[in-house]
C-alpha cells in the first residue's frame, strides 16, 4: 500500500465510491493484522536508502551484498543514482501543447543522449528503461529515441519507455527518469508515485529534473 493504487477512470467511482483505495490499503486503515515487506532483493543498498524510508524496516536480502554485479561500479558514471538537473532548452523548460499533456523537450534530448552514451559504452539495451512521469513526455521520449537511435545499428531502442505508472511491478538494470516538470511539482507529490519510481532500478538510477523545484518539496524531501 506504500504503491501507486488502482487507476480509477470513472469519477463517479472514484470520488464517491473510494475505488481508488485498494483492497490491501482497506485492511490496513481498519486495522487488520498485516506482515510488511521488510526484504528487498532488487536494487543495490544505495538506491533502496532513497525510498526505505517510507517502510517501517526494510533490510537487504543476502544476495544484494554477494552477487558480483551488486559489487561493481556502473562503468562510465560517477555514481550508482545521480540527480541531473536540466535547465531550460532555448528558453523553455515544460510546454503544454494540450491541457494536461506535459512534455519537456530538454529533458528528452538529454535522457536519449545519455542512453546513447551508455549503449556505446557497451551496455545492453535491454537493460535500460527510460521512464517518465507523463504521457505526453512518454510520446517526446519516443520520438526523440526513435529518430536519434532506431536506424543506428551500434544503438537501438531501449528496453522500454514508458511511465512510471504503466512500470509499477517491473524492474531494470538501468533506469533513466524524466520528471518534466519545471513550473509546479505535479502529480509526483504522490509520495507512492515516488516509492515506484525510485524503486525500478537494481543497479543504476539516473533522474533528469528542474532541482531547485523538486528539492523544495516537502512530501519529497526524504529521497531528493
Amino acid at each position: 500500500h506504500h504503491q501507486l493504487p488502482p487507476v480509477i477512470k470513472n469519477m463517479a467511482f472514484q470520488k464517491y465510491s473510494n475505488m481508488e483505495q485498494s483492497l490491501f490499503t482497506r485492511l490496513v486503515r481498519l486495522g487488520i493484522p498485516l506482515i510488511q515487506l521488510d526484504g528487498q532483493g532488487r536494487s543495490r543498498s544505495s538506491i533502496c536508502e532513497l525510498y526505505k524510508w517510507r517502510y517501517n524496516k526494510l533490510d537487504d536480502l543476502p544476495h544484494i551484498k554477494q552477487w558480483p554485479e551488486y559489487q561493481r561500479g556502473n562503468a562510465g558514471f560517477v555514481y550508482d543514482y545521480q540527480l541531473i538537473n536540466v535547465e531550460n532548452f532555448n528558453g523553455v523548460g515544460e510546454s503544454e501543447p494540450n491541457p494536461y499533456f506535459y512534455q519537456n523537450l530538454g529533458e528528452a534530448e538529454y535522457v536519449v543522449a545519455v542512453y546513447m552514451y551508455m549503449r556505446l559504452l557497451g551496455y545492453p539495451a535491454e537493460k535500460i528503461s527510460i521512464l517518465t512521469t507523463y504521457n505526453g513526455q512518454k510520446l517526446l521520449l519516443r520520438d526523440v529515441a526513435t529518430r536519434r537511435c532506431s536506424d543506428n545499428p551500434m544503438i537501438g531502442l531501449p528496453h522500454k519507455i514508458t511511465t512510471v505508472d504503466k512500470y509499477q511491478g517491473q524492474q531494470n538494470d538501468y533506469v533513466l527518469i524524466s520528471l518534466v516538470r519545471t513550473k509546479t511539482v505535479g502529480h509526483l507529490r504522490d509520495v507512492r508515485r515516488l516509492v515506484v519510481a525510485a524503486s525500478r532500478a537494481r543497479l543504476g538510477l539516473y533522474i533528469f529534473g528542474r532541482v531547485s523545484l523538486f528539492k523544495n518539496c516537502f512530501e519529497l524531501r526524504p529521497t531528493f
